[in-house]
């Protein structure tokens, strides 16, 4: 009899077991992180790819370029120009898998195990495990309505320094903030900066929701109004037309650039990059309309349904300006943890929000709802059932 092989001795010091497991989804699928999925260009990013391999398929026989395609990275520095008003080179431009291993190269060349990290109160999950898995110190700042609550920050940066503790950098979502749907405002971004600056701390800035805004006007990205070189501006294809696409990109000084490329093992698809370049070149302002128009329905939809379900009774909820989620509060006794699994059972998911807490402690009486992946009606109905649900759990 063949005796089966032991691995469990080599394996490295840093090595853990994950679960693997595949999406699950409720009827009313709220607790999903995806866009609206009717809006991908499907037709589109055919043509572009078919016209981007008119231009250079022959280019295909080559790996390539580590920090993705020169016209695709000419395309980005034009679209920070113009949509965040970030100055910048195709050299400081790196194009990557999603904005999830833009984060992930940041993350591992600037933190050490036992670093602190700041981030938001409650912070996207994608960040919040690379930065477990970093072994980071993660220490969320105080929120409210309008992002990032700049003396508090200020306050904790000093706490934080008194207690000996080795900062490295912020990370914000300042954009229709994942989970809570925040933004936050220009004159706040300074403030921010002005902290930061006058600590001596870096920033990481996600902005991958910026394209998705809907009503009001965009703010100043961090990097646009940073004069010292100490933001690391990331930004992502995924919301904008497709997940699946797995396109990022990062912008930062070319010093830090050579560390990223030191850790980042393989190029982007330039099968990819050509179709994505060559169909936005030519309709990303009215992609950007047909997406925008639809979730602003969708966000409606869901926004008026709880004020029909949920009004008068001590529920809160965030009306964001743009993106895909909101943040809905329920009274403090309330533990939306608990009530997950059951109420996902009965047809309606969401994201309980003590899973976005660094501590894990925060946000117990809280909950993601996305509202960009169902339709409208979806959108009306399962918040209807939401609410029938807590009504039979007591909570309203």
């Amino acid at each position: 009899m063949t005796t089966k092989f032991n691995f469990e001795k080599f394996y490295s010091q840093k090595s853990e077991e994950q679960e693997i497991s595949g999406p699950v989804h409720a009827k009313y699928d709220f607790a999903v992180a995806y866009p609206a999925p009717e809006t991908i260009p499907s037709d589109g990013l055919l043509e572009g790819l078919r016209k981007g391999l008119e231009r250079e398929g022959r280019d295909l026989a080559y790996y390539p370029h580590s920090f993705g395609s020169i016209e695709l990275r000419e395309f980005i520095k034009e679209k920070l120009k113009n949509d965040r008003g970030i100055e910048t080179t195709v050299e400081e431009i790196l194009v990557t898998h999603g904005s999830g291993e833009a984060n992930n190269l940041v993350i591992q060349n600037l933190t050490d195990p036992g670093d602190t990290v700041i981030t938001e109160e409650f912070v996207y999950l994608g960040t919040l495990n690379q930065l477990q898995k970093a072994k980071a110190d993660i220490v969320g700042t105080k929120l409210d309505d309008k992002g990032i609550i700049p003396e508090e920050l200020d306050k904790l940066i000093t706490k934080l320094k008194s207690e000996g503790k080795i900062i490295k950098y912020l990370y914000s979502i300042p954009e229709f903030q994942n989970p809570t749907g925040s933004t936050i405002p220009s004159q706040r971004r300074k403030e921010v900066l002005d902290i930061l600056s006058k600590h001596g701390l870096p920033l990481l800035e996600d902005d991958c929701y910026v394209d998705l805004r809907f009503e009001g006007e965009s703010q100043d990205s961090y990097k646009s109004l940073d004069e010292t070189g100490s933001v690391i501006h990331v930004a992502s294809f995924s919301k904008l037309i497709a997940p699946g696409l797995r396109m990022g990109y990062v912008n930062a000084p070319v010093e830090i650039m050579k560390r990223l490329n030191y850790l980042k093992t393989s190029g982007p698809s330039q099968f990819v990059s050509l179709a994505i370049e060559n169909f936005l070149k030519n309709e990303m302002e009215s992609h950007k309309e047909k997406i925008t128009a639809l979730l602003r329905e969708k966000r409606d939809a869901m926004v008026s349904s709880l004020g029909e379900n949920f009004g008068g009774t001590g529920v809160s909820w965030t009306i964001p300006e743009g993106g895909c989620y909101l943040w809905i509060t329920f009274p403090e006794d309330v533990n939306m943890a608990d009530l997950q699994q059951e109420c996902f059972d009965e047809g309606v998911g969401y994201l309980a929000g003590d899973r976005f807490s660094p501590s894990g402690k925060s946000g117990v009486n809280s909950a993601r709802l996305c509202f960009a992946y169902e339709t409208p009606e979806m959108n009306r109905e399962g918040i209807e059932k939401f609410a029938e649900f807590m009504r039979q759990k007591k909570v309203i």
